[in-house]
């Protein structure tokens, strides 16, 4: 049967496996190590220094990746996630943003729009009042089922608006996850999430991604956070001319 017939949990369980070799382990083992050998030219190593990046982080990126049905950058929580959402793909706004919406959420927004005269638009989870929202729009992020107040609005019609606006459409799937629910696949343009939550079980990580339909926004995303990881490292500066171009 092909992969993209399984059940959620059936992928869950091989998302992100690399290729089977002859005497390696069914699950690789994680990657704690924080230098990596460069010789030479560190432009070609895959990997540096761990703030960058590690065998373990790419597999589980690829893990999201298919579980949402896009291509997934990990972020250190679900704030930082959200974060990178409203600074590298919010610029210019205006943005919209649900007013029942995780309160650290509209707090950026509120400090992102304070800092630029960006306009920030509150809207309630209520899928009218989104799609009337959406009028000239760079960014909506909509929360579905919403924290707390689990209200829920329906995607495949925002998005469809958030296009007909030239906006991205962004859905916080932190409560339903994407074994629930693929926002993706109902036409938004970005799915991200708090694994610390639901998906891990909220008792002994702190993580958080984004997945992208565009593999342009999905490195909008990976530049913003490495940069943010170390700026001016030589290193990170040749990851990202290898996936960017110059930087």
């Amino acid at each position: 049967m092909s992969r993209d017939r399984w059940a959620p949990s059936t992928l869950a369980v091989h998302a992100g496996l690399p290729e089977a070799v002859a005497g390696e382990p069914f699950l690789p083992g994680p990657v704690f190590a924080a230098p990596f050998h460069l010789p030479g030219d560190p432009e070609g190593a895959e990997y540096s220094y761990g703030r960058i990046g590690n065998p373990t982080w790419t597999n589980y990126e690829a893990a999201l990746g298919e579980l949402e049905g896009g291509e997934a950058v990990a972020f250190a929580s679900g704030m930082a996630a959200v974060t990178a959402v409203l600074y590298a793909l919010g610029e210019g706004g205006p943005i919209v943003v649900p007013d029942d919406v995780y309160f650290t959420t509209r707090s950026a927004a509120a400090r992102l729009g304070a800092a630029t005269a960006m306009e920030v638009r509150l809207a309630p989870i209520d899928t009218r009042a989104v799609v009337e929202a959406t009028a000239g729009a760079r960014l909506v992020i909509v929360e579905t089922p919403s924290n707390p107040g689990l209200d829920v609005c329906d995607i495949s019609a925002v998005a469809e608006a958030a296009r007909a606006a030239g906006a991205l459409l962004a859905v916080d799937n932190t409560l339903a996850t994407p074994l629930r629910q693929r926002p993706l696949e109902l036409g938004a343009a970005l799915s991200l999430g708090a694994g610390t939550k639901a998906l891990a079980g909220h008792a002994d990580l702190m993580i958080g991604h984004v997945a992208a339909r565009d593999p342009d926004h999905a490195e909008a995303l990976l530049h913003w956070s490495l940069l943010c990881a170390q700026r001016g490292d030589a290193t990170q500066a040749a990851r990202l001319r290898r996936r960017l171009g110059p930087v």
